[in-house]
């Protein structure tokens, strides 16, 4: 196996955000790659995803999981990824998450000095979250898969992979070419279509994001408060997000779109023009941690199940990823699919 990781490339499939920032740090490390995606018909999340990252999470303002790693890693590498791609589309932004009401602000500041404030600024209004922002997903993609074209390593095609991929050994042929390892980047398909990994615990989440134009709010940060409102420029925003764990269509719904104006309204804002909806359908997982690493018996492997938090975590488990392929390293305990090993059969 190890000889082939040397002299054999690798086949992703899926140019999600995950597959995509995968790419890009094979890319970097010199590991040869071919990329495949579906073509648009097929379903994904990526494109209609809010990019926000964040280091904290919940009403109680706790450090999210791992956000000191991930963070130390995610600003260089995205700063890096704008000047190889000549494109921005990473836009670091402060995260202001005003007071509910009198009851949570009393409720917050008794417990200030219990919540670590690395992070955090407090004012009287509310709290702002330092090194947040967001990733502009939609451009990174459309970027990314002209950057791969051009250098001849990418194909739109669906692949069924029961059918397409012949396994012999500790090789993977697909198209008459043979690769060392398959990676599957699927996002929530996988559920659906993998007959190798679909049996892992996803917990797929359908979300969906209504675009405004408004000269109402600040352009200069995020508003959080039951919900979001993400400056995109031009005075344009994003506002989400919705969940369901029921309905995995690609058609906007009534009750999203009620359930967003709603959350407009409680972040004060009542002039604006509705633009657009978008929908898709998050890849998360049943005890909300990513899905990465390699098939216990057969040379593929997985990048999946990052959820609502793709923009923070990718990066970082990419990195991890590629340590574990080559030896140098092991994927975190928590997100490595070695907490499933029990469920494949031998």
């Amino acid at each position: 196996m190890l000889k082939n990781k040397h002299s054999l490339p690798v086949l992703i499939i899926g140019q999600g955000l995950a597959g995509t920032i995968l790419a890009h740090t094979l890319d970097q490390a010199g590991v040869p790659f071919y990329l495949v995606d579906a073509p648009k018909t097929f379903f994904t999340s990526s494109y209609a995803a809010g990019g926000i990252f964040n280091p904290v999470t919940g009403r109680k303002l706790e450090k999210s999981w791992l956000v000191d790693e991930l963070f130390s890693y995610l600003f260089p590498f995205y700063t890096a990824l704008e000047k190889t791609l000549s494109s921005s589309f990473f836009h670091p932004m402060p995260l202001f998450r005003p007071y509910a009401n009198e009851e949570m602000k009393s409720w917050l500041l008794e417990r200030k000095e219990g919540i670590d404030n690395e992070y955090l600024r407090w004012t009287d209004e509310g709290v702002w979250v330092e090194k947040a922002g967001w990733l502009d997903v939609d451009s990174l993609l459309r970027c990314s898969k002209s950057y791969f074209q051009t250098k001849n390593i990418y194909q739109e095609i669906a692949i069924h992979p029961a059918t397409d991929l012949k396994i012999s050994g500790d090789v993977v042929s697909f198209q008459k070419q043979t690769y060392a390892c398959v990676i599957f980047c699927e996002g929530y398909h996988a559920q659906q279509n993998n007959p190798f990994f679909g049996h892992l615990n996803f917990l797929p989440a359908k979300g969906e994001l209504m675009k405004i134009s408004s000269l109402e709010p600040s352009q200069e940060y995020i508003l959080n408060k039951n919900g979001f409102l993400l400056p995109l420029g031009n005075h344009e925003f994003k506002v989400g997000a919705t969940y369901r764990w029921d309905d995995f269509s690609n058609q906007p719904s009534i009750s999203a779109q009620l359930d967003l104006r709603n959350k407009l309204k409680s972040l004060g804002l009542n002039s604006y023009e509705e633009i657009e909806m978008s929908t898709g359908v998050r890849p998360a997982t049943q005890d909300r941690r990513p899905l990465v690493g390699f098939h216990p018996h057969l040379p593929l492997a997985i990048f999946n199940g990052f959820g609502s938090k793709g923009v923070s975590l990718s990066p970082y488990f990419a990195h991890q990823w590629l340590a574990e392929w080559k030896a140098e390293g092991q994927i975190n305990s928590e997100a490595s699919i070695r907490r499933f090993y029990h469920l494949f059969s031998t």
